[in-house]
Parts: structure tokens; C-alpha cells; sequence
């Protein structure tokens, strides 16, 4: 079971209950999250929510798994329905996928989930992939290096960013500490950050914000819709007031789905670099 429910607070990101002993108020609904990245296909995951204090073991964990939706996205010109794919290594371990219909720089996309009965809709677009202006490590103690970028945030447009990085070896980008950037604080300026790793998921006990001498690391700069800030903004916030995002209040979590469900369906704008810490 332990396996299960690492997986399981990994990666359930949204909820769409509250904590009350009470278990009359808690409300089921769809939890789903979605992407479509630009020159990338559309990936989509959907569960259940729980009730706060629900019992949770590998039978559960199943239950809530959403495997037999009908997955569509346009973008009101061609069409394309989603394959169900497995991937034991991530939470959840089965997603919808696409292979066709390629996400383009300032298109609108529409999502629609139908499944027993209910339909739920959302739209997104993917605004056209930021450029940044240098990416350099600046030492820290012993071997520990710091990741640091400058971009200058276009005139007379309004920006709002997410920043990612990996190590090379790994398969998923992890959002940096304090990922989530509006340009109302810089609007036509540039801008230096020095950024700090995020943590695999908010329960690791020992955090390193910094990378080490040698690794190679990738890092993924992406604009994203207001939708799209809206909700990730709301998500970090829970965690940064070390609230539990699995099973807290969703008051603060702005999802953009429409129907019997919450998370967010959201396009990006993405660029990759690849540095080596020295």
C-alpha cells in the first residue's frame, strides 16, 4: 500500500472537497488535468476526488482512476480523440493522449470529457513560447550550484510564466520554488531570477534547492493563458501556507472546468535549455 499512496499524493495535484468531519457535504466530482504544449500532443488525466477522511488502499486507489472517458480536443478546425495509455511509473498510471492534432502558438483549444453520463468542457490557448536572454549557475557552498536566468518581458503585452527544470536523466519536469511569474511587476523590463529546485512532491523531508558541479540539467520556460496562472498560482500558495493541496479547502484553487469537475486544462508556450552545472 505504501507504494499506492506515495503515487497517490504525488500525483492527485486538485481536489474538489473540504475538510469536514461531515461526510453529508462532501461532493464528488471529476478531477482533471490537462495540457496541450506547443509542437506537443494534448495529455489529459482524470480521477475522482475523495472525502477527507476516506480510507485509502490499492482498491481505492483503482476505484479512482478514470479508465473509459471519451477524451475530444479541437482546435475548431481539426479534431482528434485521445488514446488511453498506461505508465506504471507516474500517478495517475493511466492518461489520455494524443498523437495527431499538434499544439500551435496562438491557438485555442477545447477540451470535452465525456464519461457515464457527464460531459465536462474547458478551453485553454497556447501564447507563443518565451525566449530567455542567459542561463548561468552561480556558486553556492562546497560543489552546491544555484540556476539563474534573464529574459526581457515583451512591451505592451501581458505575460504571465512557469518555470520547470529536471536533470537530464529524469523523465518529468518539476516546477521550481516559486515557479509561477505575472509580469505586472516587470511589464517591457528585464529580469535576472535565481531559481531554487522544487521538491519532487510536498511531502520530502530533505529539500535541496541547489543542483551540484556536474549535473546536467534541463530547464523548461513556458508562458501560460491567465486561466492557467489563475489556478497554478492558487496551488502554490496552498503549499507555500503548508496547507495540504490533496485534501484542503479548493476556495483557493480557480479550475477552469466546466461541468461536475475541478484542475485546470491549460496550454503552453515552452522553451527548453540544457546546461551543466560548473
Amino acid at each position: 500500500m505504501n507504494k499506492y499512496l506515495l503515487y497517490l499524493m504525488l500525483g492527485l495535484l486538485f481536489v474538489a472537497c473540504k475538510k469536514d468531519a461531515n461526510q453529508e457535504k462532501y461532493q464528488p466530482k471529476f478531477i482533471v488535468e490537462g495540457s496541450i504544449e506547443q509542437d506537443g500532443y494534448a495529455l489529459v488525466t482524470i480521477t475522482h476526488n475523495l472525502p477527507y477522511y476516506a480510507k485509502i488502499d490499492s482498491a481505492q486507489v483503482e476505484e479512482i482512476i478514470i479508465k473509459y472517458a471519451k477524451v475530444t480536443v479541437t482546435d475548431g478546425t481539426e479534431e482528434e480523440v485521445l488514446t488511453g495509455s498506461y505508465d506504471r511509473g507516474r500517478f495517475p498510471y493511466f492518461f489520455y493522449k494524443g498523437s495527431s492534432l499538434k499544439g500551435k502558438a496562438g491557438k485555442g483549444y477545447q477540451l470535452k470529457i465525456e464519461y457515464a453520463g457527464n460531459t465536462l468542457t474547458a478551453e485553454t490557448q497556447i501564447p507563443e513560447r518565451p525566449r530567455l536572454d542567459s542561463i548561468w549557475f552561480e556558486p553556492r557552498k562546497d560543489n552546491e550550484r544555484q540556476l539563474c536566468i534573464s529574459f526581457t518581458d515583451p512591451v505592451q503585452e501581458k505575460n504571465y510564466y512557469k518555470i520547470y527544470t529536471r536533470l537530464q536523466s529524469q523523465k518529468e519536469f518539476i516546477r521550481t520554488l516559486l515557479s509561477n511569474q505575472d509580469d505586472q511587476y516587470f511589464n517591457g523590463q528585464k529580469i535576472e531570477l535565481k531559481l531554487n529546485r522544487g521538491s519532487f512532491n510536498n511531502l520530502t523531508k530533505i529539500y535541496e534547492p541547489y543542483f551540484l558541479v556536474g549535473d546536467q540539467v534541463q530547464l523548461k520556460f513556458s508562458t501560460i493563458p491567465k486561466s492557467g496562472f489563475d489556478f497554478w498560482q492558487g496551488f502554490q500558495n496552498e503549499i507555500i501556507n503548508a496547507s495540504n493541496p490533496l485534501m484542503g479547502s479548493t476556495a483557493a484553487l480557480k479550475s477552469n472546468i466546466n461541468g461536475n469537475g475541478a484542475g485546470i486544462w491549460c496550454g503552453y508556450g515552452s522553451s527548453i535549455y540544457t546546461i551543466t552545472a560548473n
